[in-house]
Parts: structure tokens; C-alpha cells; sequence
């Protein structure tokens, strides 16, 4: 009984409003655990992405990209077979994280862009390949070589031929780092690309008076936590 005393006296058992305390500590120890777990998750389970597209029309009298930064300018007369245009495609970063892009492209027949001549019967699309390039000045005499960043004429079978849906033709869409991809850094990061294209020469008169309209589409995402 003294023993049991002196115990007591030395080691006090704890009151319930202390052990009410220590449950409640436990309790907002095991709260915070938990809510930094989920912050976690939501951060590293997903990443910044964006997507942009330039549309313009090509045709045989004249080109204009409705984009900022991508004008094609014809000579009078129009694209005639074995003929080529190049026009400055400017991408540029205004985000605060930087990232990487890649290009894709589309293409579609468009109306025929003289109403007063009888539109022609065959599809653009099919005698015309597209090229970019990364060079310093932007003219026929800059593009053509093989030091291309893409180029359509590796889509299919046939060198000349556009796709009906996006195709990337610089770098991947997909998540993910790709050697071919662009990177531009934050909030200044800019450059203009080379975009060219060339008609077939082997385009007969059913293309005369026809027209294309031409999709860029740039998907970017961050470079941060994406390897």
C-alpha cells in the first residue's frame, strides 16, 4: 500500500483533460499528415499543358495565315505547279514556367478563291508538301535543303500529300520530353520558324483556281518535374 502511494506521489496519473489533450494533438498530427499527402498528390499527379492552333488559308491566288507572326505574301498570279511560298511562323512563351512544343498540322480543301472562275476539281491538299525550318532569314533561298526540323513528305508514301488531321511534324504532342521538341524559356522565351511550302509540278489544270487551309497546332507543356 505505501509503495503504491509513493508511486502515485512520483508518477501522478494523468487527468482526463490531459488525455483529452493528447488525443486532440494526435489527432491534428494524423489531419496535417494527411493534408500534405493530398497536396502532394495533387501536385505531382498532373502537369501544365497548352494548346494553340494557326489557321490560314493557302491557295493558288493567294496566302494569308490568320495568326499573329505567320503571313504568307504572294506575287501576283498565285502558286502555280513547281511552285513554293515560305512564311515566318513566331512562337513565343508568356507563360512564368517554361516549356517545350511541338508542331502538328492539318490540312482541308477551301473554297475556290476566284468566284468569277470556274473552281477546279481536284484537291489541293494533294500536291502540296510542307517544310519548317529554324533559320536565321526566312526565304526560298534558306529552306528547301534537307536540314529541316519536318517535313510532310515523311508522312506517307508520297511526297506530296497534307494529312486530314493533326500530324506532328516537329516534335511530340504526347507528354514527355522528345529529342525533337522546342523550348522556350519563361516569359520571354521567342523564335520564329521557317514554314515553306512547295506545289507539285506534276499538278495538272484540274487545280487551277483551287484553294487549301492549313492548321498549325502547337502543344506545349512544362519542362519543371517533366523529364
Amino acid at each position: 500500500m505505501m509503495d503504491e502511494l509513493l508511486e502515485e506521489m512520483i508518477d501522478p496519473a494523468p487527468s482526463r483533460q490531459d488525455v483529452a489533450r493528447r488525443r486532440r494533438g494526435l489527432a491534428t498530427g494524423a489531419i496535417l499528415v494527411l493534408a500534405a499527402v493530398g497536396v502532394t498528390s495533387l501536385t505531382t499527379s498532373a502537369l501544365f499543358t497548352d494548346q494553340d492552333t494557326l489557321t490560314g488559308t493557302l491557295s493558288t491566288g493567294s496566302i494569308v495565315l490568320d495568326a499573329d507572326g505567320a503571313t504568307f505574301t504572294m506575287p501576283v498570279g498565285g502558286l502555280a505547279p513547281g511552285g513554293s511560298v515560305v512564311a515566318p511562323m513566331q512562337v513565343t512563351n508568356a507563360g512564368s514556367l517554361a516549356l517545350r512544343y511541338a508542331v502538328s498540322l492539318s490540312a482541308a480543301a477551301a473554297p475556290a478563291p476566284d468566284p468569277a472562275v470556274p473552281a477546279g476539281e481536284g484537291d489541293l491538299t494533294d500536291q502540296l508538301r510542307v517544310r519548317v525550318y529554324d533559320v536565321a532569314t526566312c526565304s526560298l533561298g534558306t529552306t528547301g535543303g534537307p536540314d529541316h526540323l519536318g517535313d510532310t513528305a515523311d508522312i506517307g508514301p508520297s511526297e506530296f500529300g497534307l494529312p486530314a488531321s493533326p500530324w506532328a511534324i516537329v516534335g511530340d504532342p504526347a507528354t514527355g520530353q522528345d529529342g525533337e521538341d522546342r523550348e522556350l524559356d519563361a516569359a520571354t522565351g521567342s523564335e520564329t520558324l521557317c514554314v515553306r511550302v512547295d506545289m507539285a509540278l506534276a499538278a495538272d489544270d484540274t487545280y487551277q483556281n483551287t484553294a487549301a487551309e492549313l492548321t498549325f497546332q502547337i502543344d506545349s507543356e512544362q519542362t519543371v518535374n517533366n523529364p
